[in-house]
């Protein structure tokens, strides 16, 4: 255990903003604070980095309390990236940097060595500013000042670095290649990273382990997968939370996030949709009415389907079946109880074959129990059938017995508003 804070009381004023929270940070760990404005994540790591005294409570570092520490000792062992540090004298990007080697230059004859300057040009290169290292830190942007004072904590070469909102101010870029650098850092080297985030999807994407805090308590901590949750958004933010899964790295992903308020406004959903789509057909759709706040499901798709991704990834629950195989009596069936729960069923303009005709078939099913259909699609269906005009005769079926046809979902969303 590198870092262990316990029971931690801290504030300004005669106010407390933290309340007997208790943190840690292990070893080759990632750690992020997330929560809401002013639940107290900028006031926990100035407290455990000795900028701010604690009113109870106790913070070890390596079992000895950071409160022990001389302050060589500290500055040897811990680097922390304020969430502010105005530049207020002209000194070079490059000497700023250097900064971060004097805690281990004190008593050496000499000064700086050759060690400390390869070093600081690793740090510079890393936090991509080796081509501002000549300028003075008073004429640089707020990105560029603050990825100088990253290159600084990497330079320090300390076993804990401590950072508020290290990617404030940064373009997307840049936010993407330090959060990288950090983890890989972490990684390589054993270093113990806490940061506090403000971007969710980055915390899920770089962090290994995730406190989420709301008016100066924890309210859940662990994994991004434990902690992200629509419920814990709910009590931390007052918020209404979609939450999906990164297709490509299987991490969280917040999808919408809307406030409470406006949940109340509406009152309610406008409806539950049934998709049947694939291809990518539905990308653009599934998109268009989570944003529109319908409840939706899908399926049958294949699990190697491009709408099996865009689904999984908006959380949108599917009925699936193997990839490359045909629609099976299984999947079929968890489609209709879908169907079933549904208020429209909707057909975007995917090619049909025998393998996924059962979806169209389903859709004639819904009809005749009184479902709304609709058909998102230019009329082309003979040019998506590959069932030998079958595709075509049951689409034309659903038309003559009231289906709807839009060329796109913008068009039906506003029919029904």
């Amino acid at each position: 255990m590198l870092l262990r804070a316990t029971d931690i009381r801290a504030g300004y004023s005669s106010k407390d903003v933290l309340n007997g929270i208790s943190v840690h940070v292990e070893s080759g760990e990632f750690v992020g604070l997330v929560g809401p404005n002013g639940c107290g994540k900028s006031t926990l790591l100035r407290a455990i980095s000795r900028t701010l005294e604690l009113r109870a409570g106790r913070a070890d570092l390596d079992g000895k309390d950071v409160w022990s520490l001389t302050p060589l000792e500290l500055a040897r062992n811990v680097a922390f990236v304020p969430q502010q540090e105005p530049a207020h004298f002209d000194f070079i990007v490059r000497d700023v940097v250097m900064m971060g080697r004097y805690p281990h230059q004190t008593g050496r004859r000499g000064g700086t060595t050759d060690e400390d300057y390869a070093i600081v040009r690793q740090a510079l290169a890393d936090a991509d500013v080796s081509d501002l290292e000549m300028r003075p830190v008073t004429q640089l942007s707020g990105g560029e000042h603050r990825r100088v004072l990253v290159a600084r904590a990497l330079a320090q070469t300390t076993p804990l670095m401590l950072l508020d909102e290290p990617t404030a101010h940064l373009d997307v870029t840049h936010q993407a290649e330090l959060l990288t650098l950090i983890q890989r850092r972490v990684k390589e080297t054993g270093l113990g990273a806490m940061a506090a985030l403000h971007e969710l999807n980055h915390a899920a994407e770089h962090c290994d382990r995730l406190v989420l805090l709301r008016e100066g308590v924890v309210i859940d901590h662990g994994s991004p997968e434990r902690v992200l949750t629509s419920e814990n958004l709910r009590a931390a933010y007052g918020a209404r939370a979609r939450v999906g899964r990164n297709p490509v790295s299987g991490r969280p992903m917040i999808l919408a996030l809307s406030s409470l308020r406006d949940e109340e406004a509406s009152q309610a959903s406008p409806g539950q949709v049934h998709v049947i789509c694939g291809g990518g057909t539905g990308f653009h759709i599934l998109h268009s009415l989570l944003r529109a706040g319908y409840g939706i499901t899908a399926g049958v798709l294949n699990e190697s389907d491009t709408d099996y991704e865009t689904a999984i990834a908006l959380g949108v629950e599917t009925a699936t079946e193997s990839p490359f195989s045909p629609i099976s009596a299984g999947a079929r069936n968890r489609a209709a109880a879908m169907i079933i729960a549904a208020d429209t069923v909707l057909v975007t303009d995917v090619p049909f074959g025998s393998g996924n005709l059962p979806n169209l078939e389903l859709a004639i099913e819904a009809q005749q129990t009184g479902k709304q259909v609709v058909l998102i699609d230019h009329g082309d269906s003979e040019t998506r059938d590959y069932t030998g005009g079958i595709a075509t005769r049951l689409m034309a079926d659903l038309l003559q017995h009231g289906a709807q046809r839009c060329d796109t979902i913008e068009e039906w969303t506003r029919s029904v508003h």
